[in-house]
């Protein structure tokens, strides 16, 4: 249960938390302006694991970005409650072994949150590291709701700054009842765990909403191909077809679909925002309505980051924006754990339960987490394919 003291003290906090942030924000913050941040209270050591080698190292580098310019700005507007912050960085290759002794690694540099991991792999192999070293982490990247359903009883230590890819299922259901109610609805996926949870949320939002259930539930392989799929929704009469797998064998199913002469609507989930389901499906993309992010240089809130970013020759698109909120969050949740007593050590419990507890304004707009630690409202929207383009609806 919420304690009700934590909850005023946390809510008396944040009323000017955004404000804080940025106070002298209204400069660049100068990477040579260490000297400012100069105190006698000991430091506040924070953690970054990402991809930094490796097949996803691009995304791993927009995290750095991001995270090591939200450090900038706390250090340059005086620290966390006069503590400085130092941030301690760990590549995790994007596996989970890397992962695993990457998160080692920090807890033994007694790190008190980690921004990170990417990959939802690494994420769950390095949650089970800081979970008994009461280390939060908050991860820019991993979508995989296994990383936050097994939370204990009143919320674990884990939180993200981006969507479930169960919820994509829940509001693509939201998008057939509004739009294409009346419609038999089909299903073609892969054997992956995306596409088994996926599909898993489809078919019971379908059923919360009062919908039909699918009329054909089918799973790509080696006894079914894209074409012998597209033949079976045809026969099927559907006019609606929920397509969840990889990039370029999604591109394949919703080719073989309109060759095969389906002229149903298309929706699927972020694997079809690749260029390489674009680039499998050719023409037949046109159309396809996908769940995906909204873009973070969007919001109205990270017009003053991006500004400053680029002026400072920084890149703060992909996943920058990510971890630059993750970074506020917790310079915000700190201050009220830190304040009772500056220069004692930090609980992470209690920095858990205060992120739990409270809304925090970001460059992501307002954020809040439920229970298990993820998002209360992810900022996940419709786009549409139009001429190779992918465009917001």
């Amino acid at each position: 249960m919420r304690k009700l003291l934590l909850g005023l003290v946390a809510i008396i906090a944040f009323g000017a938390a955004v404000a804080w942030f940025w106070t002298r924000g209204d400069r660049a913050p100068d990477p040579t302006a260490a000297g400012e941040t100069a105190s006698a209270l000991p430091e506040i050591v924070l953690g970054l694991a990402a991809p930094l080698t490796g097949s996803q190292a691009a995304f791993g580098q927009q995290m750095k970005t991001g995270t090591e310019f939200a450090i900038k700005v706390i250090n340059t507007n005086g620290g966390i409650e006069g503590r400085p912050v130092r941030l301690v960085t760990a590549d995790d290759g994007c596996t989970a072994g890397g992962a695993a002794k990457a998160a080692a690694d920090l807890v033994d540099a007694g790190v008190t949150a980690v921004i990170g991991h990417f990959c939802s792999a690494a994420s769950r192999a390095a949650a089970a590291v800081y979970g008994p070293a009461d280390v939060v982490m908050i991860t820019p990247g991993s979508t995989d709701p296994r990383l936050t359903a097994d939370a204990p009883p009143g919320g674990g230590m884990v939180f993200r700054t981006v969507w479930r890819d169960d919820y994509q299922g829940i509001i693509t259901a939201a998008l057939v009842k509004q739009s294409m109610a009346g419609k038999k609805v089909a299903v073609v996926r892969d054997a992956s765990v995306y596409g088994q949870q996926l599909v898993h949320a489809f078919t019971a939002a379908l059923a919360k909403l009062e919908l039909p259930a699918p009329a054909v539930d089918l799973t790509l392989g080696s006894d079914l191909s894209a074409k012998s799929a597209a033949a079976k929704v045809k026969a099927s009469g559907a006019g609606v077809v929920f397509v969840v797998a990889a990039p370029a064998a999604a591109g394949q199913v919703v080719k073989a679909l309109r060759q095969g002469g389906v002229t149903a609507s298309i929706v699927g989930p972020d694997a079809l925002a690749s260029a390489d389901f674009a680039e499998a499906a050719g023409k037949a993309a046109d159309g396809a309505i996908i769940t995906f992010a909204r873009n973070p240089l969007t919001y109205p809130g990270a017009a003053k980051a991006v500004e400053k970013m680029t002026a400072l020759g920084l890149d703060p698109s992909g996943y920058a924006m990510n971890a630059f909120a993750a970074a506020e969050v917790l310079s915000a949740a700190l201050r009220p754990v830190v304040k009772p007593n500056p220069t004692a050590a930090i609980d992470g419990k209690r920095l858990a339960a205060t992120i739990r507890v409270n809304r925090f304004t970001t460059v992501l707009g307002e954020i809040a987490f439920d229970a298990n630690g993820d998002l209360a409202r992810p900022g996940v929207v419709y786009y549409v394919w139009k001429g190779g383009e992918l465009t917001a609806m």
